[in-house]
This record gives C-alpha cells, structure tokens and sequence, in this order.
C-alpha cells in the first residue's frame, strides 16, 4: 500500500516539475553569439552575413531594472560590422532635460527591436521601432555581410534646429547610408529624418 501512494506523490512531484519548466523562459545566453545565414544583398543572391550579438552582460553601467528587463525579454545585443567594443546600448536624456534614460537594440529570433527605457518608468520599455535582422546589412573589405543598425546618442547641442531642442534625441542609423534622429516632446516621439 505505501508504494502505491509513493509512486502516486512521486508522479505528483514530476509533472509539477515538468509544468514549471514549461513555464519558465530560459535564460538568455551569457556568451558571445554569431547569427549566420544567407540572403539576397544587394542583387547578389546566397551571400553570407554574420552577425554579432552580445549578451547584456557586456553592458556593466544599465541600471539593474533595466538590464533585468531585457534579459526577461531574451534580448542579445546586435553589433554592427564596425563595432570594436560593445555598442548599441546608450544614455542619455532621451525624455527630457536633466533626465538619464536609456535605448537599446534587442535581438530575438532574428529580429530587432529599438528600446527606450525612460528613468520615471524603467519597467515598461518603449518599443520604438523593429526590424528583421538583416534589412541593414553592411561589411568591411574581405569580411562577411553584418549588422548595419547602429544606436547613439545625440546630444542637444547638436539638434537641427538648435533653439528648438533642450535634451538629446536617439540617432538611428544604417551605417555609412543615412540616419534619423527620434526626438521626444511634449508626450510623443518626433523623426527628424537625415539629421546628420
């Protein structure tokens, strides 16, 4: 009799075991990633590219909040085919003046999505924008096809029109192509498109 009810705990015990699995997301990776393929670039079709991605972890200044955020997400970080240290996670006032926000770049599946995380609400993350990994594709001399998203910050001093902008915008760029600046006000985001 108290192996029947044994065996009937231990299967208790397993399928809730199993149940939780299921509904736990694994954790992102910790490690460097490659994302490699092939696709049509620039009329040439079967051209190899490979993309970078880096961990969260590759970013010691995000505020905890902010790092927990996007590793709840499974977000790595796409690196564009010039990068040399870390790049696309970047401060700055992006809300409003004297503010210290954050945007990021988070690649999952194939795909990226621009964050901004706000320092009155880092919680819940702006999805700004998003995009297939490789729509912007760009290399260097005798490399493969990478990343060509690129995130940084642009300064207020440096806005078009200057007397019209009082904290930073986020630059958006296809490295070495064209780029936008995405300005927040007055409870929106604005595009300036070209803003070099």
């Amino acid at each position: 009799m108290l192996s029947r009810y044994f065996v009937f705990a231990l299967c208790c015990v397993l399928l809730a075991a199993a149940s939780y699995a299921q509904t736990t997301a694994a954790p992102p990776p910790r490690t460097e990633q490659v994302e490699t393929g092939f696709a049509d670039i620039a009329g040439h079709p079967h051209t190899r590219y490979s993309i970078r991605l880096m961990p969260v972890s590759s970013f010691p200044r995000l505020p905890a909040v902010v790092a927990r955020e996007l590793d709840a997400k499974g977000c790595m970080i796409p690196q564009t085919f010039e990068a040399r240290a870390p790049e696309n996670v970047i401060s700055g006032s992006f809300d409003k003046k004297g503010s210290t926000d954050w945007a990021a770049l988070c690649s999952v599946h194939g795909s990226s999505t621009l964050y901004v995380f706000f320092a009155s609400d880092f919680a819940h993350p702006i999805a700004l924008r998003s995009q297939p990994d490789t729509l912007w594709l760009g290399k260097e001399w005798g490399q493969d096809y990478g990343s060509a998203w690129g995130i940084s910050t642009r300064a207020a001093r440096l806005m078009r029109p200057r007397d019209q902008a009082d904290h930073d915008g986020i630059e958006d760029a296809f490295v070495e192509r064209f780029n936008t600046v995405h300005y927040f006000r007055d409870g929106r985001w604005t595009k300036i498109e070209g803003n070099q």
